[in-house]
């Protein structure tokens, strides 16, 4: 425990600052920067921008940009669908394609990109999912012929199509632009994945070997190949910010997942730490999230990184009315680098539980007050 403690204030001591240019988003301590302005933001998740019409990538933007949202967490990855992919399984070649056409494939994150900058909005792009949805490491699992969800963090050619898929998308050039993805101001930040455990959710288990280890060293690799490549952008893992704390009982402490939060964000190559809450789904009360939120926060202290509370929800408005409120208060007083809910709904049609629509009546108090008390902060 000393030696644990010992560690991350020495880490805390030689964070230095992200160094970028002044319109890129950069990091100083446990704030991020534009310039030599902090910038401090509550903003939301809209993942399915990928596969939306331009009209409503149109009106998700303009939402944002009136409720002074001013970043958007969004899924940069599609795989193995027959309509819109960004990448799928070659049978002959025995790996994956990857898919640039404008209107089925990459391309379409061109429009994403340039209507973002118009309406003065970043982007954070989540380069793969843990889960099944739009095909995630499973898919990868599956046609690489693995048996265990974990084989994506430690499988040579595994890891290789990831990196050829990361250096594709950094290296592509906007068609509409004219820029370089890896040149692009309008990218807040890349993600590894989202939410990665030990466990997936396609019938491909954990395997006896996974722990806190692996995938710290598969973070520790793809971050540090990222900034190889694009040395202009934040890098973050897109986790849940489960601890490694052997003796908690409770699966988001015990290290369990295979995750621990302290360590990846301690690496070198890491910007910034993430984390979600999800109380309801996860069985716990609006107390323990709360005591989660303050633990993540008192992490960023300990460590001397930035920490986005980057997702989280309640499944009704009357539940959203009296928790949000008290979550937010705690970003804006204790002074977390940011927070983006889950999620503005556009059409505003229930795409999840915890999805708000911007035209409901109480998005404005459940979402604009806080934006513009995050907008105000200049600490």
């Amino acid at each position: 425990m000393i030696k644990f403690f010992s560690l991350i204030a020495s880490v805390a001591l030689l964070v230095a600052p992200t160094l970028v240019s002044s319109a890129f988003v950069g990091t100083d301590g446990t704030k991020f920067t534009q310039g030599s302005d902090s910038f401090y933001f509550a903003g939301t998740n809209a993942y399915y921008l990928m596969t939306s019409s331009q009209t409503d990538v149109d009106t998700v933007f303009s939402a944002a940009n009136k409720a002074k949202l001013p970043v958007i967490r969004t899924w940069m990855y599609n795989l193995g669908t027959d309509d819109v992919w960004f990448q799928q399984w070659d049978s002959q070649a025995k790996t994956m394609k990857i898919n640039d056409d404008i209107k089925t494939g990459l391309g379409r994150m061109d429009y994403v990109l340039q209507q973002a900058a118009k309406n003065n909005i970043k982007l954070i792009l989540t380069l793969n999912n843990n889960w099944s949805d739009y095909g995630g490491m499973d898919y990868y699992v599956k046609h690489f012929g693995g048996k265990n969800h974990d084989e994506f963090y430690t499988h040579e050619k595994m890891i290789g199509s990831f990196k050829a898929y990361i250096e594709h998308v950094a290296n592509r050039t906007n068609t509409l632009t004219g820029t370089k993805y890896s040149d692009d101001e309008t990218i807040f930040a890349w993600e590894i994945a989202n939410e990665p455990r030990c466990n997936g959710s396609e019938g491909f288990p954990a395997s006896d070997n996974c722990n806190s280890k692996v995938t710290t060293a598969w973070i520790d690799n793809i971050s540090s190949f990222i900034k190889s490549i694009d040395s202009n952008h934040l890098v973050a893992v897109g986790d849940e910010g489960f601890f490694n704390r052997p003796g908690q009982t409770d699966f988001e402490y015990s290290g369990d997942s295979g995750m621990d939060f302290e360590a990846t964000l301690a690496l070198k190559n890491i910007d910034f730490g993430t984390f979600h809450i999800y109380t309801e789904d996860w069985g716990h009360d609006v107390q323990w999230g709360t005591q989660y939120l303050k633990d993540h926060i008192k992490a960023q202290k300990d460590i001397g990184k930035p920490v986005l509370l980057e997702e989280y929800g309640m499944e009704t408005p009357d539940e959203r009315k009296t928790v949000f409120p008290e979550w937010q208060k705690l970003v804006e007083t204790e002074n977390l680098a940011g927070d983006t809910f889950w999620q503005i709904a556009v059409p505003c049609t229930e795409m999840d539980h915890f999805a708000i629509c911007p035209n409901d009546t109480d998005f404005s108090t459940l979402v604009g007050d806080h934006a513009l008390k995050m907008a105000a902060k200049v600490n």
